[in-house]
């Protein structure tokens, strides 16, 4: 374990719960619409929660830094309506400044 990966608890500041290199996100198997995930960091610390609403035209996915749904750190929107292999904008919730993007792999995505 390097320096710059030490465990990180939902009482930390939102900073320093992107200072990982790799994250678990695990999803409840029956949950087939909408549902939650849960993001872990590499010493398996729950370091961030979503809860998507089911069936939405647009996706507008909102990350939030613990199960409370109290405090927001991302918000992630879809760029169009209804696409496969959409792209995704993603946004610090503090400052509204845009910090990075996703693009899912068509269906591929949704069976790895």
């Amino acid at each position: 374990m390097s320096s710059r990966q030490t465990p990180v608890s939902t009482n930390h500041p939102t900073a320093a719960r992107f200072s990982h290199q790799t994250y678990l996100v695990r999803k409840k198997f029956w949950q087939f619409f909408g549902g939650s995930f849960y993001i872990y960091d590499p010493n398996d610390a729950l370091v961030l929660f979503s809860k998507m609403k089911a069936f939405k035209l647009k996706e507008d996915i909102r990350v939030f830094t613990d199960e409370t749904l109290q405090t927001e750190a991302l918000s992630i929107q879809a760029r169009s309506v209804l696409d496969f292999s959409g792209s995704y904008d993603v946004y610090d919730s503090a400052s509204g400044q845009r910090v990075g993007a996703l693009r899912r792999k068509g269906l591929k995505s949704s069976f790895y």
